[in-house]
């Protein structure tokens, strides 16, 4: 029989037994957008997307104080990944140490930069598969009353619903 993964606060610990139980999330209060470390603003394109993330509220609905840490990392990355990518294609090529060219440095640092953001995004549960993952669904379309209702028998009866009262 296949092995099948538990849900989060299913699981049992080996050692003695018992279920681990999450403890109630505390909400985290909407986060300012960070300053760059130089103390600069935020480029325009990571602006939109932490008001983006923040906007949601089903995400930022699980984070625990101690998350904010990481959401203000994932924000820094996403600003390095954006500011490397234009420095990058700006001049995409640079000189060597021996006047050879080479391709530029904020290649490497933009690949950093997405790495850091991978990682940030898979524990944060940004993206569909990192939110499977963690055990989270989002809904794509809640289904009305009478479109449950219209799953049974009789359900698509002109006779009002008595359960509507």
């Amino acid at each position: 029989m296949p092995r099948v993964r538990k849900l989060p606060g299913q699981a049992v610990d080996s050692r003695n037994g018992q279920q681990s139980v999450l403890p109630a999330a505390v909400p985290v209060p909407r986060i300012p957008a960070p300053r760059r470390p130089d103390g600069n603003p935020l480029e325009r394109h990571t602006r939109a997307v932490w008001k983006a993330y923040w906007d949601d509220e089903r995400l930022p609905s699980l984070l625990l104080p101690a998350d904010r840490d990481m959401v203000i990392r994932w924000g820094l990355a996403v600003d390095d990944a954006v500011k490397a990518h234009a420095l990058a294609w700006t001049s995409p090529l640079a000189s060597g140490s021996m006047g050879q060219q080479v391709k530029s440095p904020y290649f490497e640092i933009r690949a950093m930069a997405l790495a850091e953001l991978a990682e940030c995004e898979r524990q944060l549960g940004i993206g569909p598969l990192n939110r499977s993952k963690l055990g989270y669904t989002i809904l794509a379309e809640q289904k009305q009353l009478q479109d449950l209702s219209a799953d049974f028998p009789g359900g698509d009866s002109d006779e009002p619903d008595p359960r509507l009262g």
